[in-house]
């Protein structure tokens, strides 16, 4: 069983929604599991209301997160929405505070385009 503090099991909490669509992914490493959810946020797997609660979670958890969840969530997910302009857009357009410091870190980290806000 997981620790109280394991953010993997606090964003099911948060997201419950995510036991099912994420299934056996659930048995990976916490990295795996950040990179699952959003690969199905890139996707358009989830509805918008779904999409919505996910990055407001992430929201939450970078105010209050640590440096080892921070990484966390920046390279087990946020990273990974600097690929594409959908994605950028998509995640610019929900992420706040210090989620979406993080996303422009990773994007400029990385030296990845940056595709602007979008429509």
């Amino acid at each position: 069983m997981r620790s109280p503090k394991d953010p993997i099991a606090e964003m099911l909490e948060a997201c419950p929604f995510l036991r099912a669509a994420l299934g056996r992914a659930l048995d990976e490493p916490p990295t795996v599991v950040m990179g699952a959810v959003a690969r199905l946020l890139r996707e358009g797997a989830l509805t918008p209301e779904q999409q919505a609660r996910i990055f407001a979670y992430w929201n939450t958890w970078a105010e209050r997160a640590d440096e080892r969840e921070l990484d966390l969530l920046a390279t087990g997910a946020l990273e990974t929405f600097n690929d594409d302009a959908a994605s950028q857009q998509l995640a610019r357009a929900l992420l706040t505070g210090k989620a979406l410091d993080l996303l422009e870190d990773m994007r400029s980290g990385w030296g990845q385009p940056d595709y602007g806000p979008g429509d």
